[in-house]
């Protein structure tokens, strides 16, 4: 399910990882796309969380808009020291590979929220899954529960949510086997996509525990990095870009967009890649990338 480009894009701005209410994002798919045409963007991917669902949605509204709307997906990661963000791009979404594998995350996610709803419970907060059931349109993830206890006046902010409750050691915390790093990169190749580690600078990781981590992907054939990302400083950009180079990987950008309540992370708000390192976007099978620019 691809998209077809309308013009030429000298000039357009590309964002190629962002989140709708088909996962934890607070805009339907079709306000993702209308936001970021609004935004000037011209080339773009919906990649929510573990779930395909909000595509078709995603690509018909783009059609409308005359932008191109790449297939992407955001699947959850296990390596050895933890858990990291694999994007899938310009993916085939009817691969039975990659649907089972999809299929196998949500198993994993439907479980979590039910341990975090007794967890919270346990800790005194009530009601939560009636809450749940109106904030969240599919599984409930970690943002969900944020935003319910927000609304339920545990805390003041979506940070402090997990901060005091959703984060490691804290109440509300559930682990889960999200399948392995090689795993997830093997279903974004059998949907003849390219696999993207998402915002590197973003896991908490020391330097060292960061390059081992992207040695795995690299190992289990990843391709490319997120050099530009939403809510990245100048500081993340020349590091992410560092790694790039490093690791011979292609660059991406994402805003990683989820919620308009939080401008500092705005659709299409993204640096443009460092001439020497390249496009992702130029690696697209069906996108006339050379129209492109970053």
């Amino acid at each position: 399910m691809k998209a077809t480009s309308k013009a030429s894009k000298s000039a357009s701005r590309i964002d190629l990882h962002m989140h709708s209410t088909a996962s934890d994002g607070r805009l339907s798919p079709t306000a993702v796309v209308q936001r970021a045409a609004d935004q000037g963007v011209r080339l773009m991917a919906l990649t929510d969380h573990d779930t395909l669902e909000g595509l078709p949605e995603a690509q018909a509204a783009a059609a409308q808009c005359g932008i191109d709307c790449i297939p992407g997906i955001e699947l959850s990661a296990r390596w050895a020291r933890g858990v990291v963000h694999i994007v899938g791009l310009d993916i085939d979404i009817t691969t039975p590979i990659l649907l089972e594998g999809v299929a196998r995350q949500q198993i994993e996610r439907r479980q979590r929220a039910v341990r975090i709803a007794e967890r919270l419970t346990r800790a005194g907060i009530s009601d939560i899954t009636e809450r749940l059931e109106r904030l969240a349109q599919g599984v409930p993830g970690r943002a969900h529960f944020a935003r319910a206890l927000v609304e339920q006046g545990a805390v003041s902010t979506v940070q402090a949510a997990f901060e005091r409750y959703l984060k490691r050691g804290r109440p509300g915390y559930a682990a889960v086997e999200w399948a392995r790093i090689e795993e997830v990169v093997a279903w974004i190749h059998a949907a003849g996509g390219i696999a993207v580690f998402a915002h590197p600078l973003r896991y908490g990781l020391s330097r060292g525990a960061l390059r081992a981590a992207i040695q795995a992907f690299v190992d289990a054939g990843g391709q490319s990095i997120e050099v530009a990302n939403g809510g990245g400083g100048r500081d993340d950009h020349v590091a992410a870009a560092a790694l790039a180079r490093r690791f011979g990987l292609t660059g991406s950008k994402g805003s990683d967009f989820h919620d308009p309540d939080f401008p500092w992370i705005e659709i299409g708000r993204l640096a443009p890649l460092p001439p020497d390192i390249p496009a992702v976007w130029k690696r697209f099978r069906e996108t006339p990338a050379e129209s492109v620019s970053g």
